[in-house]
């Protein structure tokens, strides 16, 4: 566990070349276990956990950045974080000069032939490692189906890459762990930023607005937009925000969902009230944290990830519905990590032969919400944890026995 966001000479905090290492390593068990030889990935979480390169958000939409991987071989990256690859470099000297301008963008093409200087890119990685008859796996490419025919063509098999990289981020080493830790310790601070802010008068974008302050300020290198929803846009949840004024007596929902440090994220509901609690509110509330942490008492090394559920309501009738999934998402727990949702995933539509065992070293999410039906507000709550051989350690530290008031 790191003791801060700085580095330092005289502790020992993160070892990063032991993380890079290690998410290497996981990828190629994977891509063996799922039969790939080699792995090429547009996704920004994925490129950034294979080869320790981050591309930023407004570079992603394009699909122009890729890292190739030949699993009997070292990542080969074609990034922007600079315009220049010789100075990204100098920069990441753990990949060996193998960084390149990119091969050209797999969303803005229409044809086979307008995306050839792509595949001609693939084509060569796999060829050089002698990979021609294994299968070559996709990730975040939205254009799959084209990449797929363009490398057919080429007497070359695609499969789907999304699954085996799914897999890969599972399980999480120790210094992912303590970049997860971290994560959540700057939400706590976000949430006391938020809460000395919600006063009368206050609306929700303000909110929002003092909470990712207080994230950057902190050394966060990426964001996403919170959940703030007020008084009635708690019942039923609204996960965004608005200009809504905030009054006296109103719930308040926020989930800093997505503070992400050294890329990874944190997902963590908490309920506040502006001003003093009703008892009706109070009631409500300990429902909620009850039905959480009745989930969690399942969670530990060895047992399905769906026990959780056992925790969980387990008709929609509960929250005055008839169709499940229509409350799929009021009482779940998903894996968190590189990205916000990530394997395992638990929810009322589980998906048959989707099951996973919980193994240590799994970070989750586990949430809840309770509000009656047509009732005018609702309350939302949420925990990170890894799991452990005989249980869990917490995570998200924000007081969670009762609702947090702000007196004004």
């Amino acid at each position: 566990m790191p003791y801060g966001t700085m580095a330092t000479d005289r502790l020992e905090g993160i070892n990063y070349a032991r993380m890079r290492e290690y998410r290497l390593k996981r990828t190629k068990e994977m891509m063996k276990k799922y039969g790939i030889g080699t792995m090429v990935t547009w996704d920004g979480w994925d490129i950034r956990y294979i080869a320790g390169v981050y591309a930023t958000v407004p570079c992603r939409w394009y699909e122009g950045q890729c890292v190739i991987l030949p699993i009997n071989g070292e990542p080969q990256v074609y990034c922007v974080t600079s315009f220049s690859p010789y100075a990204m470099r100098e920069e990441m000297p753990w990949l060996n000069d193998r960084i390149w301008a990119t091969l050209g963008s797999t969303k803005m093409t229409d044809t086979v032939e307008s995306i050839e200087p792509v595949i001609r890119g693939i084509e060569q990685v796999v060829r050089d490692h002698g990979l021609e008859n294994e299968p070559i796996g996709l990730d975040g490419c939205t254009s799959e189906f084209l990449v797929g025919e363009a490398l057919a063509r080429k007497g070359l098999k695609a499969v789907d890459g999304k699954q085996c990289m799914f897999q890969a981020r599972a399980v999480k080493n120790q210094d992912e762990i303590s970049c997860c830790r971290m994560a959540c310790t700057i939400a706590d601070s976000a949430f006391d930023a938020i809460k000395r802010a919600i006063r009368p008068g206050v609306r929700e974008c303000e909110l929002v607005g003092v909470g990712m302050e207080r994230l950057y300020a902190m050394g966060c290198d990426e964001t996403m937009e919170f959940v703030c929803a007020s008084g009635p846009r708690t019942n039923p949840l609204h996960i965004d925000y608005t200009d809504r004024i905030i009054r006296p007596g109103d719930i308040v929902v926020v989930d800093i969902n997505g503070a992400s440090w050294q890329g990874y994220k944190s997902c963590y509901y908490r309920s506040f009230v502006c001003g003093k609690a009703t008892q009706e509110q109070k009631d409500r509330y300990e429902e909620c944290r009850a039905m959480m942490y009745e989930g969690m008492k399942y969670i530990k090394a060895g047992v399905p990830a769906s026990d959780i559920y056992k925790g969980f309501p387990q008709s929609p009738k509960y929250w005055g519905y008839d169709k499940v999934n229509e409350t799929a998402s009021y009482a779940m727990a998903h894996g968190l990590g590189i990205s916000l949702h990530e394997l395992p995933w638990v929810h009322a539509v589980q998906v048959e032969g989707d099951e996973m065992l919980l193994e240590e070293g799994m970070v989750l999410a586990v949430e809840t919400w309770t509000g009656a039906r047509g009732g005018d507000f609702g309350i939302r709550l949420e925990e990170n944890v890894v799991v452990t051989k005989d249980g869990y350690e917490l995570l998200t530290k924000w007081p969670v026995d009762q609702i947090t008031e702000c007196p004004f």
